[in-house]
């Protein structure tokens, strides 16, 4: 996950997140499905910046806690300025296992670990009695194709096909996660999965400033600087149908322990 330490990484992935709800909604599908409550304490794993801690604070109430890990330095402090409460301890590293949490959260996040069945293993270990794990993916991570949406590029393939185009083929592989797979995981930790889904409407605009997150276009522009890409992507914009918008539908679980 280094690739997120970086002052780039905050600018882009903060332009996206103040300009597009892509984020915005997941994170308030994440915490609606965690069932949080007052008082409640909350282990949010891939923090970022804070988008999920800031739709996890109203639901704890003023008794609740948060601890927020972030590996990534630039990242991590970006959320401590943006989110400067005392309600949240931020940390790069994971808490002590004798550490008891009524809800983890991870969103959008759960792929860049290695193994996911010893990381759910893990996660389980440090939840309360009666607690639970909450977490979400794009489906498209799990092998499930988007729908099309509308215009004349509605699965939004011109702009990365330009990109790729002007310089070495190819994209950084995705997980070879399915469905089943999460789902086997989580019952290994001793969780019971329920699963939910939600969609949200991606436009050829949103996706252009999504792309300029450095960490998602190495593969496309390999050995170019942020800056570089982001102007590259700008061009090949005019150049594609800004009308065009597609469905990307994202699947989460809420697995509880007994």
């Amino acid at each position: 996950m280094s690739g997120w330490d970086s002052a780039a990484a905050v600018e882009y992935y903060e332009s996206f997140c103040q300009s597009h709800s892509r984020y915005r909604t997941a994170n308030r599908h994440l915490v609606k499905h965690a069932a949080l409550a007052k008082g409640q304490h909350v282990l949010d794993i891939g923090a970022g910046t804070g988008r999920t801690a800031e739709e996890v604070l109203p639901a704890i109430g003023r008794t609740g806690s948060l601890v927020a890990v972030e590996p990534a330095r630039a990242m991590r402090r970006e959320g401590a300025r943006r989110l400067a409460s005392s309600q949240i301890e931020w940390r790069s590293t994971m808490p002590s296992r004798q550490r008891r949490f009524d809800r983890i959260l991870c969103g959008a996040a759960i792929w860049q670990f290695p193994s996911l069945r010893q990381t759910l293993h893990d996660w389980a270990g440090r939840l309360k009695a009666g607690g639970a794990l909450a977490c979400n993916f794009p489906a498209l991570y799990l092998q499930e194709p988007d729908k099309p949406g509308g215009g004349s590029d509605p699965w939004l393939t011109a702009l990365p096909g330009l990109l790729m185009e002007q310089d070495t083929p190819g994209c950084a592989a995705t997980v070879p996660l399915r469905p089943a797979d999460v789902e086997a995981s989580l019952r290994a930790a001793g969780l019971h999965p329920r699963r939910w889904r939600f969609r949200v409407k991606m436009t050829q605009t949103a996706f252009a400033a999504w792309l300029k997150i450095p960490l998602l276009t190495e593969g496309m522009m390999p050995g170019s600087a942020a800056r570089e890409r982001a102007l590259r992507i700008d061009a090949a914009l005019q150049q594609v149908d800004l009308c065009s918008w597609k469905w990307e539908r994202w699947i989460g679980w809420t697995a509880w322990k007994s």
